[in-house]
């Protein structure tokens, strides 16, 4: 695959990804905030017993076989965790006090089909790191 088309098919993912979290009550606050080091794909508000500020990894496969959810490396979830601190630090949010977590959006495609959707709420924990 394409530098391309890998960037073309990450696009595409987020973007569905977004609209799914929009059909499920979340509130898309900005998308590929870059820290140093680090990216976040998706920061969202997302509704629950409190509200939560979703730091989101989108993880598209097109075609590929394999788990998007299988991707994630301890140097990316090193640099999730670091960027999702980073962004609370930037806009004035105490991570003590706030509801927050990092997320995986997990989306595979055949062809023009979206086969799955997984959402995965929490996905990174002391293990990762």
């Amino acid at each position: 695959m394409s530098a391309e088309e890998k960037g073309s098919t990450g696009q595409k993912g987020e973007e569905l990804a977004a609209n799914y979290l929009m059909r499920h009550g979340c509130t898309v606050l900005t998308r590929n905030w870059r820290a140093n080091p680090g990216e976040v794909d998706i920061i969202a508000e997302c509704p629950g017993p409190e509200t939560v500020l979703a730091f989101v990894e989108v993880r598209t496969r097109h075609g590929r076989t394999g788990l998007a959810e299988e991707s994630i490396s301890r140097r990316k979830a090193a640099s999730m965790m670091s960027a999702a601190y980073a962004y609370m630090e930037a806009h004035g949010i105490d991570p003590e006090v706030t509801y927050w977590r990092v997320d995986l959006i997990a989306i595979s495609i055949a062809g023009p089909k979206i086969t799955s959707i997984n959402w995965v709420r929490g996905v990174l924990d002391e293990e990762m790191l």
